[in-house]
Parts: structure tokens; C-alpha cells; sequence
């Protein structure tokens, strides 16, 4: 049985964008680049056999090749568990679907690639290929053994790069390991800045709220007061620069009423005695989350998580806020984050020198 999360999943790739921005960065094949992304086709129940729609809806779509007549299939597939016959499932759909381009008098079945797309809790060990789930069939009966292989994304495991760039299928892998408000509401503009249009950019944006809603019970994300881009945005017919910028001001806000939030708190748990007299260490924190924000725009989101967490290694305040001076110093995020790991190293070992 489908569960909400599945159908905050089913949701988010069916939109367009967000199957151009899986393909795009995260399928490690050269020949992505041959495929026309911007002509991605979800094919419909309209498209594809009754029973086939059922099965497949929202999950299937047709890409063609640059100059080519010919086209890839893309199956998608959500998983929350690991299933060890994932191979043969894929294999299933696969074949249901060539069955339904064939009753359509198609002459030749177009190549195909199958995604599985798994956010479980666990690793995923499943084996990717049909012939690895069965006896090793002997070398006059291996040419007429089914072979069917699935390429596999795990969202909560995934170790690999992230590029600092506007790619939603990055911002929802950076939101599922967030942990902190801040790397939220930096992401938030991202899922404005890439559809064309306001109407795409809400309906993008209540999508990405509807998984973050399910995403934050299921793994205890940071909750957070989602927008509505119909109470930031008076007119559907507003510039899409001014609309960026209006959840840019609110982004801001929820940012500073974080800062200011903690340093009640941080006077309600008396961190400010025994200190200089006229220092203010909320505004210390306050400050602190503004280098935050400056860091993701100068340098992306990665590197502005990545500063959160190293800053928040450093006791002194005081020294922490020398960091705003790197920031219009560096020219790139690792000559930034190199100074900020020395800070740190030289706050620990207690010597008190600035790396230069």
C-alpha cells in the first residue's frame, strides 16, 4: 500500500524539472549529455495500456536523443526498504512496458534506464542485476538468461559531490541530511530560481513542502515554517526577479528571527557570564548567522553548511567573527573553509594565532 511519503515522492518527479536535474548531475554517463533534457515527455495513461498506466503513472518519461529520431525510456521507481528482488521487479516493468510499445505498432523498442530512487534508513544491498539472483547458468545456457540491470540512487547514503549550483535534485539530497534551519531556508531559493514561470515555481515549492513534511517525521529533519509563494508574491504576473527576491527577504527574516531566538537563549542559560563587560554573545550568534548567508551566496549552499559546522566549533565568539573579514578576502568555499579548519585547530590548541 502506498504510503504518504510515496506519494510526496511520486509527486516531486512529476515535474519536469526535477527528472532534468536527476539525469543531469547524477546518472555518471557521457552520454546523458546526448539526450535533449529540456524535451523530457512524462508519458501519460493516455500514452501507455490501462493496465500499464496504473502501475507506472507519473513514473515513466521519454527522452530523445540530439538529431535522432530515437529516444530512452526512463523508469522510475521510489523506495523506502531494501527489496532484495528489485532486479526482477525492474525487469517486470520493463517488460510490461516494451509489450505496450509494441501494441502501439511501434517497429523498434527504444533503449531503456531504469532508476531506482531509495531513501530508506538502511544501506542499500540489493543486487542490481537480474543474473546476480540466479544459479550461474553454465556457458551454453548464459546467452539465453534474462538480463536486466537498474541504476540506483540513495538519497539518505549518498556520499558523493554536490555542485553549489541551482540543481534540485542536489537540494532535496542537501535537505534530506540537513540538520540545521539555516540549510533549510538557504535551499529554499534554490526551488524558486530554476522553473520558468510563477505558477511552475508555487506549485514546485508546495510539492517540495508536501515530501519535507513527510521526510521531516520520518528522519527528524529541523521544522520549519514553509512559504507559500502565493502570500510572498502579490500578482502570478510578477517578474521572476522580483519574485526571487521577495523569498530572498523572507529567507532573511526567518534567518534573523533564528539568530535572535538563540540569543535569548543563550541568556537564558547565563552563556554570557564571566565575559568582557559590554560583549554581547547573542550578537555574537547573530552575526555569526550572517556570515552563514553571505557564505551561500558568494559560494553556494555546500560550503555555507560546511562553515555552519566548523564555526560552531569554535567557543570564543569573538574569534568566530574574524571570519567576516575572509569572506570578502577569499576568492573560493575551500580557501574560506582551509582558514576556518586552522581557526579552529589554533582556538583548540589554545595558541590564539590567526591563520593568515
Amino acid at each position: 500500500m502506498a504510503t504518504p511519503h510515496d506519494a510526496a515522492w511520486k509527486l516531486l518527479f512529476s515535474y519536469q524539472e526535477m527528472v532534468h536535474d536527476l539525469l543531469a548531475e547524477f546518472v555518471p554517463a557521457n552520454w546523458v549529455n546526448d539526450l535533449d533534457l529540456a524535451a523530457l515527455d512524462r508519458q501519460s495513461e493516455s500514452r501507455m495500456g490501462e493496465d500499464l498506466g496504473e502501475r507506472l503513472q507519473d513514473r515513466v518519461w521519454r527522452v530523445d536523443l540530439r538529431n535522432s529520431s530515437r529516444f530512452v525510456m526512463v523508469l522510475l521507481e521510489f523506495q523506502s526498504t531494501v527489496d532484495r528482488t528489485m532486479a526482477v521487479r525492474v525487469l517486470d516493468y520493463a517488460t510490461d512496458l516494451y509489450m505496450d510499445l509494441l501494441r502501439a505498432r511501434r517497429s523498434r523498442l527504444p533503449a531503456m534506464l531504469p532508476i531506482v530512487l531509495y531513501h530508506g534508513k538502511r544501506p542499500w544491498t540489493a543486487r542490481e542485476e537480474v543474473a546476480m539472483l540466479a544459479e550461474p547458468p553454465g556457458k551454453f545456457l548464459a546467452p539465453y538468461q534474462p538480463s536486466q540491470r537498474y541504476f540506483v540512487l540513495d538519497v539518505g547514503g549518498y556520499t558523493g559531490p554536490l555542485s553549489e549550483n541551482d540543481n534540485l535534485m542536489g537540494a532535496l539530497i542537501r535537505l534530506a541530511h540537513c540538520r540545521r534551519e539555516e540549510t533549510v531556508v538557504a535551499i529554499l531559493k534554490v526551488l524558486v530560481r530554476r522553473p520558468s514561470s510563477f505558477e511552475r515555481a508555487s506549485l514546485l515549492l508546495q510539492a517540495f513542502g508536501k515530501w519535507y513534511e513527510q521526510a521531516r517525521k520520518r528522519y527528524g529533519l529541523p521544522k520549519v515554517q514553509w512559504p507559500d509563494l502565493d502570500d510572498l508574491i502579490e500578482e502570478e504576473t510578477m517578474p521572476n526577479e522580483i519574485m526571487r527576491q521577495r523569498v530572498d527577504e523572507w529567507t532573511d527574516r526567518q534567518l534573523e528571527k533564528w539568530a535572535a531566538e538563540r540569543k535569548e537563549k543563550w541568556r537564558a542559560e547565563g552563556r554570557t557570564e564571566g565575559r568582557a563587560e559590554g560583549w554581547d554573545e547573542g550578537r555574537a550568534e547573530g552575526e555569526i548567522g550572517l556570515m552563514r548567508r553571505q557564505a551561500a551566496r558568494k559560494f553556494g549552499a555546500e560550503t555555507a553548511e560546511r562553515l555552519a559546522e566548523r564555526l560552531a566549533e569554535i567557543a570564543d565568539p569573538e574569534r568566530a567573527v574574524e571570519v567576516g573579514e575572509w569572506l570578502l578576502e577569499c576568492d573560493s568555499g575551500e580557501e574560506l573553509l582551509d582558514r576556518v579548519a586552522r581557526l579552529c585547530e589554533s582556538t583548540a590548541n589554545g595558541d590564539g594565532a590567526a591563520p593568515s
